[in-house]
């Protein structure tokens, strides 16, 4: 959550986020107007709608809490949080791709998402050096090219597969401390990479959860189809994606006598939408042919 803006409104169903272009500069000319040389501005404004309710229940029966040698709501509830978290994130991360994907402005000349496609013969490809070295270029790359729209060094990030984090660690660059590396082979992992903070997201790929009932927005937050079988990274900054939150996550309970059972409700209601395209971006590798 930390990574993407986000706006939390008392009531309504969605909120509006700005959009905003770059200023210019001019010379003053002695004798003229600032009037005669001003340029306004571009700017506009993105409105995210609220999804609805997103729920995770389960019904918990009394001879099944008795027969248990644990504490059965505790991770009951766990697991229920669990889930509205991660559709949470699928939900971000799907935003974040699609902007990259689309290949469109929100303004003229501010510049659109990037794709960076990379092949790799066969015998190469996984948790290999060789995919490891690849992402690391792919990472340059990228970072070439956020720099090049103007996207802030702060507050770059990317979402990587486990894949492509072992990748990199078996590629010894990425843990290389003649190089400055952070990250090492005895914990296994790498918290930041040519700028970026480097996340390792087992479901990057799976999207918001049950997008045929969205409610509010009317826009399912599926990851894009295309990408899903080839992708090793979605990357973006803080502004390029945002959330608008109705309702944190709350547990609710509620005694069933007739079911002898305790119902159990976690429940959260948001809404995501993408706001800067030209810092967002996707990564594949695929096969060689």
């Amino acid at each position: 959550m930390e990574n993407h803006i986000v706006r939390t409104i008392d009531s309504g169903k969605s909120a509006s986020f700005p959009v905003f272009g770059r200023a210019t500069a001019h010379y003053l000319q002695p004798g003229n107007s600032l009037d005669d040389v001003r340029e306004a501005i571009p700017h506009n404004e993105k409105i995210i709608g609220i999804d609805g309710l997103l729920t995770s229940d389960q019904l918990i029966t009394d001879i099944y809490e008795a027969m248990s040698h644990f504490d059965v709501r505790q991770e009951y509830a766990k697991q229920m949080g669990e889930a509205l978290a991660l559709s949470a994130d699928g939900s971000i991360i799907a935003e974040l791709a699609k902007l990259a994907v689309e290949q469109k402005e929100n303004i003229t000349g501010i510049g659109k998402g990037i794709i960076i496609e990379k092949q790799l013969a066969a015998t190469d490809m996984g948790v290999t050096e060789a995919e490891g070295k690849m992402i690391v270029q792919m990472l340059l790359e990228l970072k070439a090219k956020f720099s090049n729209q103007y996207v802030p060094a702060d507050d770059r990030f990317v979402y990587m597969k486990p894949e492509g984090i072992a990748a990199l660690i078996n590629s010894w660059t990425a843990i290389n401390r003649d190089f400055g590396a952070v990250g090492t082979i005895v914990d296994g992992n790498i918290t930041r990479l040519a700028g970026f903070n480097i996340i390792e997201v087992p479901h990057l790929t799976i999207g918001g959860a049950d997008g045929t009932h969205v409610l509010t927005s009317g826009t399912a937050h599926d990851f894009p189809a295309s990408y899903k079988d080839k992708v090793v990274f979605v990357a973006g900054h803080r502004t390029a994606v945002g959330t608008v939150k109705l309702k944190d996550l709350q547990l609710e309970t509620a005694r069933r006598i007739e079911l002898q059972a305790t119902h159990v409700v976690a429940k959260y209601s948001m809404g995501h939408g993408g706001l800067r395209p030209e810092a967002s971006a996707i990564g594949t590798i695929s096969a060689s042919e």
